[in-house]
């Protein structure tokens, strides 16, 4: 049978669009299932020059400012606070007045020594003059043995009367002359000692009634005040037995030799006042284990303080302590930082960021950290001229770039490994504290990086070189 011509051609239309759509749903499943994406933009690595400049190490950590002389002096003899003549905030100098106590019980024991001490002297007075008399008596026995004489007559008489006398006497005591001068010395030394003992006793004492006023060890700011008026102050009472006594009784006075200015903490670890000297501040950083030994005594710092963030104050590595702390399983190492010059507002417990220079390199070649591959201790580069990686031999590592010390020439065009300068991927920047990049980048090398310990990985102005 045969269509008639108008029905031909409109099957015809329904076929061509049975076609279309199939083309349609067949390049649909195409786009979305087999074709593949473009390559990333990424994949092209930003290239650098290497230059010429200088290369610094260094290692960072946070600490505070802390006084460089601080002080908590207690009283030294204990009694009742009669006075506080200092408020917190208050600058004094050293040796000032700055509490008192009851001086009563130090004041009577200082009268009964200063008695004794009297009584002492009398002794030793008494003794002297018993010593003089027993040895002219020894003289004149010894020279009426010697020279025997006829029947005494006149004054001569009188005199050998006397001697025979005075010899008669000591025998009539029991001891001979010679005795009695050894008696006599035995006396005058255990008065002289008692002398001495007495002398040491009323010193002591005297310590003792200067100890009642609490004096400042060093010139500072008083911080805080730990005691009040009517409490009771100081270490164990000393020497406070009544009556008089003998002088040994006040023996314990004598071990506070000197005021009590030179004190610094009571028995139970806290002063009646705490001091410190506010215009000597330095600051005090813990380092990691891993940076501590590369820091020594006199190596250039530099600080900021988290209040005055637009300040760089100048300081230099004072000390760095032989002990190690432990906190967490982590073991750290306290330095300590002279400042060379401090802000007018800076206070004491402010955070501070230090940054130590741990080593230089000037004029020397140097790349971005991020273009050197590392395994074990063999260093490589890649070059932007295809032809491949080349090792190389580092000198100085700084946080953002490295000293290249053989291996590559000044111009050479490299590929960064990590993708441009400046983005979140680095080699170094990330790793433990003070192993970040300080900020500082060599001229030529753009802006940028991170702050001092952020590990930052370099400056811009790499992007398209």
């Amino acid at each position: 049978m045969v269509l008639p011509r108008h029905k031909i051609r409109g099957l015809s239309f329904v076929n061509v669009a049975l076609v279309a759509i199939v083309l349609v749903i067949a390049l649909t499943a195409y786009f979305l299932f087999f074709k593949k994406d473009p390559p990333a933009a990424s994949a092209t690595r930003p290239t650098v020059a290497v230059q010429r400049g200088d290369v610094t190490a260094s290692v960072s950590s946070s600490g505070t400012l802390q006084s460089s002389q601080t002080a908590s002096p207690q009283f030294e003899t204990s009694g009742t606070v009669t006075q506080i003549l200092v408020k917190v905030g208050q600058v004094v100098a050293k040796g000032a007045a700055i509490a008192k106590i009851d001086p009563s019980d130090a004041n009577r024991q200082l009268v009964i020594a200063q008695q004794n001490q009297i009584a002492a002297e009398n002794s030793v007075s008494a003794a002297d003059e018993t010593l003089s008399d027993a040895q002219d008596a020894l003289e004149a026995a010894e020279e009426a043995s010697a020279s025997p004489s006829p029947t005494p007559t006149g004054t001569n008489g009188q005199q050998q009367e006397q001697q025979s006398q005075s010899q008669g006497q000591s025998q009539s005591q029991g001891q001979s002359p010679q005795v009695a001068v050894s008696n006599a010395e035995a006396s005058l030394a255990k008065a002289k000692a008692d002398k001495e003992q007495a002398d040491q006793n009323v010193e002591a004492a005297q310590a003792t009634v200067d100890a009642t006023t609490l004096k400042a060890p060093i010139a500072g700011t008083i911080t805080a005040i730990n005691g009040a008026i009517g409490s009771v102050a100081g270490g164990s009472s000393s020497g406070s037995g009544s009556g008089s006594g003998s002088t040994g009784g006040q023996g314990s006075t004598s071990g506070q030799g000197s005021t009590s200015s030179s004190s610094t903490s009571s028995t139970s670890g806290t002063g009646f006042v705490d001091m410190a000297d506010l215009k000597s501040l330095q600051v005090v950083a813990a380092f990691a284990e891993a940076d501590a030994i590369k820091i020594k005594a006199g190596q250039s710092a530099t600080v900021t303080l988290n209040a005055e963030p637009g300040t760089t104050l100048t300081a230099s590595l004072a000390s760095v302590s032989p002990t190690p702390t432990t906190t967490n399983g982590v073991v750290s190492y306290s330095a300590t930082f002279s400042l060379a010059k401090l802000p007018t507002n800076a206070r004491m417990g402010q955070t501070a960021n230090v940054t130590v220079q741990t080593a230089k390199a000037a004029n020397a070649l140097y790349v971005p950290s991020t273009a050197i591959a590392t395994s074990g201790t063999t260093y490589t580069v890649t070059m932007a001229d295809g032809s491949g990686t080349r090792e190389v031999k580092v000198g100085v590592r700084g946080g953002s770039f490295t000293q290249i010390t053989s291996g590559l020439n000044e111009g050479d065009q490299i590929e960064l490994l990590q993708g441009a300068i400046g983005s979140t991927g680095t080699q170094n920047g990330t790793g433990r504290q003070g192993q970040g990049g300080t900020g500082q980048f060599p001229a030529g090398f753009g802006g940028g990086g991170a702050g001092a310990g952020a590990g930052g990985a370099g400056g811009g102005g790499f992007r398209g070189r």
